[in-house]
């Protein structure tokens, strides 16, 4: 029973219990905004009108009626309908083939093709079911009134009770073989997350072992500490990725070398993140206790677990700001589609920009703490603890963090900066 009064004692007087009652509805209240719908309404789609007649316009108003589908661009003639999969602004391709119109006035067959990313099986099945009633509505208008007619022979016959052969083609995994790209997901949480768990304390521990006054002389020295995270972890992921292709029969189609700049960029971007977010931290529990602001929303929003196209589009632009989530488009895109790399440049200039942006806040931040390091008395100093460079830590009674020679700091009670 001691045991169980003074844990008790002890999580009465910290944040654990606001913390174990207000995430759980922050939680659910995120996801409600996010999530509006549980299935993908007014996709987008390209349209390949290669007809361009009054019944391929008027089949192209009925495919944008669809509840399901939202018709944002239109065509007439692609010879690599991939493309629009690429920058993941498009589900799918509606090919409309020329003769369509001619066809339907000769009661003949026309095959109209529907291209799908098959990345996700979640973002398509809705645009297949409706593309399936379209086709049997269109038959079904062109059918009635010809089967009423004499005189037809056995072609015409076909053709009139099967006006429109709906023609579906999956890309990128036309096997629906969708164990590979969760085990790959998974592999990337994972790297993720052994990465914020290491990184997001680098400035709580120089706080803590008084090196960091020191280390503000040159304020280029943290975005240095950064770079052996970028290799580890860098090399860690490529290295996973091909044992999964080798070994586990998954699907990698970029160029390894190419691929590993967007995830050099990623690692880079992810660490200086997390040190702008721990910054203020008072010790490296503190500053690992704020995984939770980078990990959930990053994984969430990246699409590994739910296709983006759930999303809210605001919480897509939300979403840029976590650098995960642009790793996840190069994996997609590069890795899962095949893109070219000339294709991907605008994103991988967009990744760069917002990395070199995150670097400079950080040289930023650095220099405006050198600077009140610099206005404070001689002697005094706002760093927690007296160690020194080889100085350990250890655990107290009351729950906190104490290094040798210094007082106890409660896990509970930062100590703001």
């Amino acid at each position: 029973m001691k045991s169980l009064r003074d844990e008790w004692s002890y999580l009465v007087h910290s944040k654990y219990p606001i913390i174990a009652i207000i995430f759980p509805l922050i939680a659910v209240l995120a996801y409600s905004l996010l999530l509006p719908s549980s299935q993908i309404n007014d996709a987008n789609v390209v349209v390949v009108d290669q007809d361009n007649t009054a019944y391929s316009r008027e089949l192209i108003q009925k495919i944008d009626a669809s509840p399901y589908m939202n018709v944002a661009k239109i065509v007439t003639y692609t010879d690599n309908p991939a493309q629009y999969f690429y920058h993941e602004q498009y589900l799918a391709v509606i090919s409309l083939p020329h003769g369509l119109e001619d066809n339907r006035n000769r009661s003949l067959s026309s095959r109209v093709g529907l291209i799908l990313d098959n990345t996700n099986a979640q973002s398509i099945s809705f645009i297949r079911t409706a593309m399936q009633e379209i086709s049997v509505s269109e038959n079904m208008e062109l059918s009635v009134p010809a089967v009423l007619k004499t005189g037809m022979n056995s072609e015409q016959a076909q053709g009139a009770l099967n006006g429109i052969a709906l023609e579906v083609r999956s890309l990128f995994n036309p096997t629906n073989d969708f164990q590979s790209s969760s085990i790959l997901a998974f592999t990337c949480m994972f790297s993720f997350m052994i990465l914020n768990i290491t990184s997001l304390p680098i400035v709580a521990r120089l706080r803590v072992s008084k090196r960091l006054a020191a280390e503000l002389q040159n304020p280029f020295n943290i975005l240095l500490r950064i770079l052996p995270y970028t290799l580890f972890s860098t090399a860690g992921l490529i290295f996973s990725l091909g044992i999964l292709k080798m070994f586990g029969g998954g699907r990698f189609e970029a160029n390894p070398i190419l691929f590993m700049i967007p995830v050099v960029l990623y690692v880079f971007g992810t660490v200086c993140l997390n040190v702008l977010v721990t910054w203020g931290a008072a010790h490296p529990g503190i500053a690992a206790g704020r995984m939770a602001m980078v990990f959930m929303p990053a994984f969430v929003l990246s699409g590994g677990a739910l296709s983006r196209s759930l999303y809210q589009p605001l919480a897509i632009q939300i979403s840029d700001f976590f650098p995960f989530v642009w790793m996840f488009k190069f994996l997609r895109s590069m890795g899962l589609r095949g893109a070219p790399f000339q294709e991907m440049l605008p994103e991988l200039g967009s990744l760069l920009l917002y990395v070199g942006v995150l670097s400079l806040l950080v040289i930023a931040r650095a220099l405006w703490e050198k600077q009140k390091l610099a206005k404070l008395p001689a002697g005094a100093t706002p760093e927690i603890g007296a160690a020194t460079h080889h100085g350990g830590s250890a655990s107290t009674p009351g729950g906190g963090l104490s290094v040798q020679g210094a007082p106890s700091v409660p896990l509970h009670e930062p100590v703001k900066d």
